[in-house]
């Protein structure tokens, strides 16, 4: 292979992966761009072609990831290098695998997708407690094939999308039986998602959604004044949302609010618990009493973010100023009743170097040098939740993934699913992508990725951002509604959104089968990289 050949693959591939993402979308990208990755390994001797595949990734993660600059300059390099690694590694290893005569009789098309999907569960499941963005499964989710998923989650769709692009890459060194297989595969799963239909359900919720406009910098330094006045525009919108009504016809029976917009510290806390310092510590249990007043006024349930504080101690210091502690902190999504009356669900898996630190969480002392080295306005001090949901309205069943868990298939299929029985009839994804500050493609991006979870479930989704994009999700993964601001869907923008999602539907096989594909698939990628170096090993002895 030339150098220009390679250079202008290696070129082609970072393309391919940024042309699959928001806003883009363009499913074939994806395979493109894992094709020109499995023809590198496949056909070039270029002792360089590791740091010439890095080169090009370097800049598209950089620019995929840059929204973490305004949170961590460090964080923000750390992360794109991270993210930079897969692609060579993946091209090292095939390589490694398919020049070793002995296990060159495997097909391609079967060891390729094994060594991607394996370097896929350890980046989205295995290495600091997983990122599973940017999978190539999820790089599908606007074609039919996609709905494949709900037989073996995302990683079953990687797995055959990655197959598709090493027949691409090989096509005129694969025999006529393989292509025909290959041609096969694709079109049953076409066929497949064409004639998935959604079961006639009747049972739906209608809700208003709340999308607020909090900027990230309010909330790192939320002020007294900034505070009042984020919630009272919150409850504006409410009111709002109140009387209008859905395209079915149907007034909102419960009103949802994003992630953590609600100051203080959450409705387990009364006035009476900050004693003496009632009125003084007023910041920390007012807003919650504002909620319950709203609900009661309006008669209809909130869903709104909120912390949680438990077990709060007082500490005084020379009479000036007192410092609040709890025994626990959560970041939970708080079900208000219009009788006053709560329940909750703590978020279970806390985003890593977000709300914790993979372990360096074990040493509080390295933590907190780790978090005043980098500078990240983070909660490293929350903790985590037992996966435990009994949000009810109108006997509909929700289960509420917080921001990044809805990203995680395995933490969605648990909030969803208990011993094989549907424990969710709706998911209500409640974030605050103020995060992503003003990269608006990020927002998208995680509308993208959480698509793949309502397919793998068959089980409707409701977003409510901070920023955006607040949007109702179908059951197959589609995007029904979206907010509008001033006829566009509204992107750091304030928004109300009314939707009737129905209720899930189907028993998937991705019940039983889960992040199998992804873990079978790292034990093979594994057998398959260490038998070349038993291959090795046994060839220079003799």
């Amino acid at each position: 292979m030339k150098f220009q050949t390679l250079v202008g693959l290696a070129f082609f591939s970072a393309l391919g992966t940024l042309f699959s993402t928001a806003p883009f979308g363009f499913s074939f990208a994806m395979i493109a761009s894992i094709a020109s990755l499995v023809y590198i390994a496949s056909h070039t001797t270029c002792k360089n072609e590791t740091w010439i595949i890095l080169a090009f990734q370097v800049p598209l993660w950089l620019w995929l990831e840059h929204w973490v600059i305004d949170v961590s300059v460090a964080g923000w390099i750390g992360l794109s290098l991270y993210m930079s690694i897969w692609a060579p590694l993946f091209v090292v290893l095939l390589r490694r695998v398919i020049t070793t005569p002995r296990l060159s009789r495997i097909s391609i098309v079967l060891t390729t997708p094994i060594i991607w999907v394996g370097l896929e569960c350890l980046r989205g499941i295995v290495i600091f407690d997983g990122y599973p963005w940017f999978l190539a499964g999820t790089g599908l989710v606007d074609t039919v094939q996609a709905q494949i998923a709900d037989i073996g989650s995302v990683w079953f769709v990687s797995f055959m999308a990655v197959s598709w692009s090493a027949t691409l890459a090989n096509f005129r060194k694969l025999t006529k039986h393989t292509i025909w297989i290959m041609f096969g595969t694709i079109a049953i799963s076409s066929l497949y998602g064409s004639y998935v239909k959604k079961e006639p359900v009747s049972t739906s919720l209608p809700m208003a959604l709340i999308q607020t406009n909090v900027p990230q910098s309010n909330k790192i330094g939320w002020s007294k004044e900034q505070q009042i006045a984020d919630v009272a525009a919150a409850i504006e919108l409410t009111f709002q949302a109140v009387g209008e009504k859905t395209k079915l016809d149907q007034s909102p029976r419960l009103i949802v609010w994003p992630e953590t917009m609600l100051p203080g510290s959450g409705f387990e806390l009364l006035g009476k618990d900050f004693a003496p310092y009632t009125a003084s510590a007023e910041l920390m249990w007012g807003f919650p009493q504002q909620i319950r007043e709203l609900a009661s006024e309006i008669d209809l349930p909130l869903l709104v973010g909120s912390h949680t504080w438990l077990g709060v101690n007082i500490e005084d210091k020379d009479q000036e100023w007192i410092r609040i502690v709890s025994e626990k902190e959560y970041n939970s999504a708080v079900l208000v009743q219009p009788d006053g009356n709560t329940t909750r669900y703590d978020k279970s898996f806390l985003t890593p170097f977000g709300e914790r630190i993979p372990y360096v969480s074990l040493w509080p002392a390295l933590e907190q040098l780790v978090r005043d080295s980098v500078g990240a306005a983070m909660l490293f001090s929350l903790d985590a939740g037992d996966y435990q949901s009994n949000l009810v309205v109108d006997d509909v069943r929700i289960a509420t993934p917080i921001c990044f868990e809805d990203t995680v298939p395995s933490v969605v299929k648990r909030l969803v699913w208990k011993n094989n029985q549907r424990q969710a009839d709706v998911l209500i994804n409640i974030s605050n992508d103020g995060w992503f500050g003003k990269m608006n493609v990020a927002r998208l991006q995680h509308v993208r990725e959480a698509r793949m979870r309502c397919i793998e479930n068959r089980t409707p989704m409701v977003r409510v951002a901070n920023t955006g994009q607040s949007c109702l999700i179908n059951s197959l993964g589609e995007v029904e509604s979206i907010a509008m601001s001033d006829g566009k869907p509204a992107l750091q923008a304030k928004a109300t959104l009314l939707v009737a999602p129905v209720v899930g539907w189907k028993r998937p096989w991705s019940l039983y089968i889960g992040d199998l594909v992804a873990w079978l698939s790292l034990i093979g990628g594994i057998l398959l990289v260490g038998s070349t170096f038993n291959v090795r090993s046994i060839r220079d002895d003799t």
